[in-house]
């Protein structure tokens, strides 16, 4: 050991320091680290076996502890993962043709896929990569604080402190794994960057804005770099005035922050100019409108700052509060509250950044008023870019950050204090003005103490009857650490001793760290790796039966509708964006298909109904799945009532129906009148079985963790003869409890029978994990068109393609074109094999149309005929039609990303001139350096240094 380390290490100072940094490595490992050791994955897929058709495949009643992230699983992991495939083949994956009849993926940042920190699903397991991204964050959010706390003096051991409160901020733990904490964790390194450019008026800082702002533009999620930017733009005007006091400095930093951020659009313009074309032709900002001063998350949530379940239980499932608790967790800590308030009241020992404290403390003021309070400030700030459009909850990243940095500041203040004994002897020989100044910081920390202690107090009128004790108990925890860390901060400002700041240093690094492992540990979840996206019957059911020509369709959350692009399924529903036309042939299936603006799926209830709608065969959907519980598809026989009940036990487990005869889809029958749940859930079979020689006819069996109320039960037994006589036989096995099923008075099975529609031409194909239907006379995806018709208006035009009268042959188009079919058939062969493109060899006896039923109506598309340009017109709606003259011909139908090229080129020619110009920065600087410190200079190099 060095001579210097050595000394070092014997300071008092040095191992609340080492305790700081040990703290941090400890909540990496409590929260991560088992995923990181490869003992679970950090995605938390554990949550499939809440549904179909994943419950039957893992037969646990294990609830995840997290039920707010299925996003994750269902849309944003499956993206990535479809876009790494398809690199490790060789194809960029401008386009995902696996979802609502395909949408946008390689060529914009939705994904996240292109941020640095998405790394390690490019090079690891996917399994693996989720918990590498995270740690990956807190790396650079730590990187970000530690280089931003040095510039303001605060000493190392607030580094890692500031690093901790961040990454487990609300915002930072109830994001993780979409985008958007990946875009967030590079606000502190921004903040380092502007801070440069405010007082250091260097060239090469417009290198490390634009940097750091081109890695949060290629996160994803615009609108945390809109809020950093707005924050970030405050706190340069304020940071350059109290730190260079001159127009002129102001001003030349004012250039270098504005060139930095024009540099960050600029090396992102790959991604942004895409994004902007397809913002501008796809996303429904209408929708998405935000305006006047309400909408705030309110005090309650602001209360979960420092008692983190005063909204909600936590990740858990209940939350009183009436919100997602995704949009709304907001918990640092009562101890950070507690460190704000050192960062104000406690001087250091050696300022060495005026003024910063009341920066950071206005701007996480203002901050505070625009996600909690709201009124006319925050109704003034919705009429800018991004706050007009964006839930102004999601600023909660902006709120962690300025918290996490006051806190290493305060807890900076607490290893090299300004002792209370040396201010009050320096106050003696000061201004009055100087003890008013004193003395209305003592007024704000208490005022801030009253209104924390106030603010919890009327929360817990909000919190319900059963959760009003354990609440109790979490307010008293709090104030006890909040209570303990301000006794700590105390002592070591009153008195001097080593051994006393040492010791209250390393308490305080507990008060910090302990919750925050204990409030993260809930919202992280490590799930074990056998649940990432496992195949199960119904799965490769349709991964067997369905083609390139053909869709499926989800009804409910019946196989995620956005995993579709993990499995490279096609599918009619999804979780994306999705253009106007495309979403107006939706809502005419089913006019509830919209869950929320971008997630799409059949509502189950409407399923019997709208399984026989023309679009569906239009659309080419082949199949679709709903939950193996979700009401029947097809035509009831009148029912039987209960009017007793058979309970089934281990010994006895079976009740059976009475007669019946002929084809079913299902039956339905009647559970528990109060839900009765096994321990390890239960297996219900369902048998239909002939009469007369005791053969099993169909039988269906399902794991459910456990039974109560009315039940359906779909069966594969369309092909029974209607003359076939036949009984249900119902068995329940696994109870712990015994089971009542309703019967009629003769003690048989109370069932209705549902039975296959006549004419509808839908039939059950699957049971069991999943119920899927199958739909007869579904029309191919790429299809011939030998006649045409012209609808000009988008209402009237849908209901032509909803009427059952138009023939399959026939295409919708838009608007009049100079062809006209021939009337002729032709002969398809179809290559979907490319995700970006679909190529046609037909042979048409007479001219006529090649019909893509795709969502093609967005720009990027285009077609050839022979390899020659040709229009791809609007057809059906949301497709698109190419006009192919008689004989042989070779169609293309290709999507390329637009504004991907001239983005391209702006992106390397930034990079280009960055080079050139940090060469003649050290070109410039050698030059200056020899001609020595008593030459001319010939002009200012203020700025190239």
């Amino acid at each position: 050991m060095s001579t210097r380390a050595a000394l070092w290490i014997r300071r008092p100072g040095a191992w609340v320091e080492i305790a700081s940094w040990a703290a941090l490595v400890a909540f990496v490992l409590f929260t991560i680290g088992p995923a990181l050791l490869g003992h679970g994955t950090f995605l938390n897929t554990g949550l499939l076996n809440r549904f179909t058709p994943w419950a039957d495949t893992f037969q646990s009643t294990t609830q995840s502890s997290n039920v707010f992230d299925s996003d994750t699983i269902d849309s944003a992991a499956p993206q990535v993962s479809l876009l790494v495939r398809l690199a490790q083949e060789g194809v960029f994956g401008a386009w995902n043709p696996y979802v609502a009849g395909g949408t946008e993926l390689g060529g914009l940042p939705d994904s996240g896929a292109w941020s640095p920190l998405s790394l390690p699903w490019w090079v690891l397991p996917f399994s693996y990569a989720p918990g590498a991204v995270k740690l990956l964050e807190i790396v650079v959010v730590t990187v970000g604080m530690a280089l931003l706390l040095r510039r303001w003096g605060v000493p190392r051991a607030g580094w890692p402190i500031a690093a901790i409160v961040y990454s487990a901020s609300g915002f930072m733990v109830a994001w993780t794994n979409w985008p958007q904490t990946r875009v967030a964790a590079f606000i502190p390194l921004l903040f380092w960057a502007i801070d440069r450019a405010a007082t250091e008026r260097k060239l090469r800082d417009v290198v490390a804005v634009g940097v750091a702002l081109a890695c949060m533009l290629l996160g994803g999620f615009p609108a945390i770099v809109g809020y950093a930017l707005f924050t970030g733009g405050i706190y340069f005007v304020a940071r350059s005035i109290v730190a260079l006091r001159s127009v002129r400095g102001v001003l030349v930093s004012a250039a270098i922050a504005v060139g930095g951020i024009v540099f960050g659009l600029f090396l992102s313009a790959w991604q942004l100019l895409p994004f902007a074309v397809n913002a501008a032709n796809v996303i429904d900002f209408g929708a998405r409108a935000q305006s006047g001063g309400g909408g705030t998350l309110g005090y309650l949530s602001l209360v979960s700052s420092w008692v983190a379940d005063i909204a909600n239980d936590e990740s858990r499932g209940d939350a009183w509060s009436g919100r997602n608790p995704v949009e709304t967790a907001s918990f640092v800590g009562i101890a950070v509250v507690v460190l704000i308030a050192a960062a104000l009241l406690v001087r250091p020992r050696v300022q060495r950044a005026a003024g910063i404290v009341w920066i950071l403390l206005g701007l996480l003021a203002l901050s505070v008023v625009l996600v909690y309070v709201g009124g006319p400030v925050l109704a003034a700030i919705r009429e800018l870019p991004v706050f007009d459009s964006n839930p102004i909850g999601r600023m909660r990243c902006i709120v962690g950050f300025l918290a996490a940095a006051l806190a290493g500041i305060g807890f900076g203040r607490l290893v090299e204090p300004e002792h209370l004994l040396d201010e009050l002897r320096r106050l003696r020989s000061s201004r009055p003005l100087a003890w008013i100044g004193r003395g209305l910081v003592v007024l704000i920390v208490l005022a801030a103490a009253a209104g924390v202690a106030y603010q919890t107090r009327m929360a817990l009128y909000s919190v319900p009857v059963p959760h009003l004790h354990e609440l109790k108990v979490d307010v008293v925890r709090t104030a006890v650490i909040g209570a303990l860390t301000a006794l700590a901060i105390a002592l070591v400002w009153f008195f001097r001793s080593r051994v006393l700041a040492a010791v209250a240093g390393v308490g305080v690094i507990a008060m910090v760290v302990v919750p925050a492992i204990s409030s993260v540990q809930a919202w992280w979840p490590i799930a074990p790796v056998s649940t990432f996206y496992p195949s199960t019957p119904a799965l490769k059911y349709l991964e067997n039966h369905l083609t390139d020509q053909e869709r499926f369709a989800t009804a409910g959350q019946a196989g995620l509708p956005g995993s579709a692009s993990y499995f490279q399924i096609r599918s009619l529903t999804g979780h994306t964006f999705q253009t106007q036309e495309w979403k107006q042939l939706m809502t005419a299936i089913d006019p509830d298909v919209y869950v929320t603006p971008t997630y799409s799926s059949l509502r189950p209830t409407n399923l019997p109904s709208t399984i026989s709608s023309p679009l569906l065969d239009r659309l080419a959907v082949r199949y679709v799945i709903s939950d193996p519980s979700a009401p029947l598809v097809g035509q009831a026989d009148p029912s039987t009532p209960s009017t007793a009940w058979a309970d089934l036990t281990k010994t006895n487990p079976s009740v059976d129906s009475p007669s019946n005869t002929g084809p079913i889809n299902g039956i339905e029958f009647t559970g528990p009148p109060a839900p009765t749940n096994s321990a390890d859930g239960m297996d219900l079979t369902v048998s239909i079985v002939a009469d007369d020689t005791g053969k099993t006819l169909t039988s269906t069996e399902t794991w459910v963790p456990g039974l109560g109320g009315g039940r359906a039960v779909a069966l594969e037994g369309d092909d029974i003869p209607a003359s076939t006589s036949w009984h249900a036989e119902i068995t329940v096995t696994g109870q712990d409890k015994r089971v009542p099923i309703g019967t009629d008075a003769d003690g048989k099975a109370a069932i209705t029978v549902v039975r296959p529609k006549a004419g509808d031409d839908v039939t059950v194909a699957h049971t069991g994990d999943a119920t899927i239907y199958e739909l007869g006379g579904t029309d191919d995806r790429v299809r011939w068109a030998s006649s045409q018709t012209v609808v000009q208006k988008a209402a009237d035009r849908v209901d032509t393609l909803d009427d059952p009268a138009t023939p399959a042959d026939e295409v919708v188009l838009s608007k009049p074109t100079k062809h006209t079919a021939g009337g002729g058939d032709a002969e398809l062969d179809v290559d979907s094999s490319d995700p970006n493109a679909t190529t046609v060899d037909v042979d048409a006896e007479q001219g006529g149309w090649v019909v893509v039923e795709d969502s093609l109506q967005r720009p990027g598309w285009s077609a050839t005929v022979d390899g020659k340009s040709t229009p791809l017109v609007a057809a059906d709606h949301a497709g698109g039609a190419v006009w192919v003259p008689a004989g042989k011909h070779t169609v293309a139908v290709s999507y390329t990303v637009p504004g991907l090229s001239a983005g391209l080129v702006a992106t390397i020619g930034s990079v280009l001139v960055a080079i050139v110009v940090g060469v003649l920065v050290v070109v410039l600087g050698r030059r200056r350096r020899r001609a020595g410190p008593g030459a001319e200079p010939t002009g200012s190099t203020e700025i190239l240094d």
